[in-house]
């Protein structure tokens, strides 16, 4: 079989990321959430914006727990990213968006996701507080935009 990539650099993608905000008179551009998260986010990420119900028909479907939570994610990836070694995010993160103001409680929220798509978990204390510590990196980055 011939190999069709000689002589040619392939460049893997950065990023796919779709944002959708699924509340109506909520504050939240879909557009400006996408422009401060892209140079940040990287891999293959949907997050979508939804109202508490929502997020408690997903908790209960998925988890199979009655009530509403700030936010699920759906990690679609297949692992190890085999050339650079490292794990991809990929998947989505669904977020409630019914806590304006401030914006930074969204961000943390979406960030929380992200890193739970990169498999970081928060079981033991020192794990949550080094995921608390990359969520505030991650936020302080996002507002200096």
């Amino acid at each position: 079989m011939e190999d069709f990539t000689r002589g040619y650099k392939i460049i893997p993608m950065k990023t796919m990321l779709t944002v959708d905000v699924l509340l109506s008179d909520s504050g939240i551009s879909d557009r400006d959430l996408y422009r401060i998260l892209y140079p940040i986010v990287e891999g293959n990420v949907e997050i979508v914006i939804v109202d508490p119900g929502y997020m408690r028909v997903l908790n209960r479907k998925y988890r199979h727990i009655d009530r509403t939570t700030d936010v699920i994610t759906f990690d679609l990836s297949s692992g190890t990213n085999v050339s650079s070694g490292k794990r991809t995010a990929d998947g989505v993160i669904y977020v409630d968006g019914r806590v304006f103001p401030p914006f930074s409680e969204l961000l943390e929220r979406i960030f929380h996701g992200y890193l739970h798509l990169l498999g970081k978990a928060h079981d033991t204390e020192d794990q949550e507080a080094r995921m608390k510590k990359s969520v505030s990196r991650l936020i302080e980055k996002a507002l200096k935009q």
